[in-house]
Parts: C-alpha cells; structure tokens; sequence
C-alpha cells in the first residue's frame, strides 16, 4: 500500500472515529423533560425559520416533551401552519379562553419566537418582503388571550422569553399597552435594521417600500449608496444612518456587561445584522446588555431629531418576583441545519469558524444567542428539580 493512500486511509479514520464520538457522547447524555410553549405566527413557508434556531438548542441541550419524545420543529409550536409548499392551504394553532389557566399551569416556559404574522404576498404568492408592507394580513399579531395567557404564566412564575415585533404591529396599541405594563417595558414605536447596501441598482433585495416612504417624505430623494441603519416609524416615518455620511462603524453592535459575559459566557461585543425594536425597560428590570450605533456627528444629530440615542436595550431581564427575559431583535431568526445538533461540540467549531470573516450572522448565533439561551434554559431546568 502506498503511503498516501495508507496516509488518506488513517485520516479518514480519525474523522470518522471523532464524528462518532462525538454523536455517542450526545446520545448518552441524558434526557431533560421540559415542557415548551413555543409561538411563532410568522411562517408563511415550510422551513419554520423563525423557531427552528431555538428547536437546535433544545435538540443539542437534550430537552424533551413530557413523553420523552424530542420537539418536531414541524408541530410542535402554537401559531401559523402552512398545509404544503406553494399551496393556499393553512391552519392555526392558538389557545382558547377557556385553556387558558390548565395551559399555564401545564407548561414550565413559553416562548414568543415571532408574532408579526403572515400576509397573502409573502406567503401565498411568495413574493418578497418588500411587497409584505402593502399586502393583506392571513394571520397575525397578540390578541387578548395571548396576553391573559402571559399573565398567568407571570403569576405562577413560570420563565417567559419574548422578542422582536413582540409590541409592534399588526399587534394593536390596547393589547400592547397591556403587555407593557404587565412587563415594564415600553415601545418606542421604531424598529430598524442594517441593510449591507442602498444602492438600488446594486441591491433587487432592499425593500422598495421604504425607498417610496423616504422619497415621499423627503421630496422625491433617495441620495444613499453604502450599507446603513434604517429605522422606520410605526407611523412611517424613516430615518437613514449611511456609513461614512453618518456611522462611522456601519454595523448595529450589542454589548454586554462583564456581569453578563461571566454569566452566560457570551461575548462582550458582536455584530447584529438582522431587525430590531426600540424598546426601553423601566428600574424593576435589568438591562443584562445594550445596542450600539457608532455614529458620528451628523448620525447622532439625526437621532436627537427623533428624540432617539445611539444606545439602547438588547436584553432586558427580570429575575425577583417573576423571570422573563425580552430580547430587542429577531434573536431566533438563524439558519441552522437541525442536522447537526445531535453531535457534541459542533457549537465550538461553529463559535470559531464565524468568526473568520466580518459581517457574518452566523458569528450571533454561535458567540451569542446559543450561550445565552443555552444558560437561561439550564438554570431554569435546575431550579424545577426535575
């Protein structure tokens, strides 16, 4: 035998030996029974893209339903159900009035992964985001039980985890008034994201409905070309922070506090490059860490214009009375393959391999939200002695 095939043979080996190791290692680790209120009412096609990041976690970490089965990223969640790929066929899952109290009492958690909805465009036609802001509403938004159930989950103390577009529309302004109070948070009315470029004859992707809301509010202009931070007005307004005109780092960036690094082995700083809300805390809660905006002077004019700041909550939580923990971006919108949560260690590989280049989404899943989640999960977990 030569030595290069000898060579191929022992490499081939080892990787085998250490994907298998690794899966072994997984498999005997034991089950953790945990049952999970998951709510996504956003998934207009068949991928669950808004809940299936969070569906890894519980698949890795090992939780399981109360029979011991793992959770189906497929079924096992309350919201939107699109019957089949391209078909107008659907079905919802949601809570009466009268299950209220038995599911509160049923469940150990809940988690409001995505409530902004579905719209005819982007789901039955599916088209892309841009037509969305135009289109019909299929399904979507907090109504009244969604927040009676929350208040029970509050009282019998169960851990609560919510995000993004949890106070936005198509929610209406009584139900959210009545979660913020129930929480002490408070909307600010904006929400934003980084777009990696303006230029419209470059970019087919960026939403054409925020270029025909600026142009009208700004005389038929539309004068940007870098990537950007736009922030849009739950009544319309829009405001543009351009890189080099108005940033000058163009990446929203959420920074934690040492105690929150040491807490939940999260990083200090990392890039966030999905959408976002505006949304403050009052004192009876903590800000565990914070979105940046690297503005110059002119960046930072335009957001005092708005009576807005270049700082602002990216995760709030309380912890005396009552858990709940509010994340103030589309944390659980990652692309994972479910397929690799079953092997031990494939989080570290992951955690460095995003890191080799900039402006990487993946680089918040691995260095961010698994570690955070991850902990919120396990000491939860602990404290139900189960």
């Amino acid at each position: 035998m030569k030595k290069s095939t000898l060579t191929i043979i022992i490499v081939v080996s080892i990787l085998v030996l250490s994907v298998f190791t690794s899966w072994f290692i997984w498999f005997i680790k034991p089950y953790r029974p945990l049952k999970v209120y998951i709510l996504d009412k956003t998934v207009p096609t068949t991928d669950r893209q808004e809940h299936k990041s969070f569906n890894w976690i519980l698949n890795h970490d090992k939780y399981v339903r109360k029979d011991g089965n793992f959770y189906n990223v497929n079924d096992d969640y309350f919201g939107f159900f699109p019957k089949n790929a391209g078909s107008s066929e659907f079905d919802f899952k949601s809570i009466r009035i009268h299950e209220i109290e038995d599911y509160a009492l049923n469940y150990d958690m809940c988690y409001y992964t995505d409530t902004y909805g579905v719209y005819y465009n982007e789901w039955y036609r599916q088209n892309s985001f841009e037509e969305q802001h135009v289109s019909n509403k299929v399904y979507g938004g907090l109504n009244q039980n969604d927040y009676l159930f929350l208040k029970e989950m509050k009282s019998h103390k169960k851990l609560i985890i919510t995000e993004f577009n949890f106070y936005n529309a198509p929610t209406n302004s009584l139900i959210r008034e009545k979660l913020e109070d129930l929480f002490g948070l408070k909307w600010s009315g904006w929400t934003g994201r980084y777009f990696p470029s303006l230029d419209t004859t470059i970019s087919q992707d960026f939403p054409k409905w925020i270029i025909r809301l600026y142009k009208e509010q700004n005389n038929d202009s539309w004068p940007f070309k870098n990537g950007a931070i736009v922030l849009i007005h739950k009544f319309g307004t829009v405001a543009v922070l351009e890189n080099q005109t108005h940033l000058t780092s163009e990446w929203p960036v959420i920074q934690s506090n040492k105690e929150t690094i040491e807490k939940f082995g999260v990083v200090e700083s990392v890039e966030y490059l999905n959408w976002f809300d505006i949304t403050f805390s009052t004192d009876k809660n903590k800000t565990l860490a914070n979105f940046h905006f690297n503005v110059n002077e002119k960046g930072d004019s335009i957001l005092h214009s708005y009576n807005l700041q270049s700082i602002f909550p990216a995760v709030i939580e309380h912890t005396n009375d009552y858990l709940f923990y509010y994340f103030s971006g589309d944390f659980a919108d990652n692309p994972v393959k479910l397929g690799s949560s079953y092997f031990i260690g494939y989080n570290q590989i992951a955690s460095c391999l995003s890191t080799t280049r900039k402006n990487n989404p993946k680089e918040f899943y691995w260095n961010y939200y698994y570690p955070l989640m991850s902990k919120i999960l396990d000491d939860y977990y602990k404290t139900l002695g189960k």
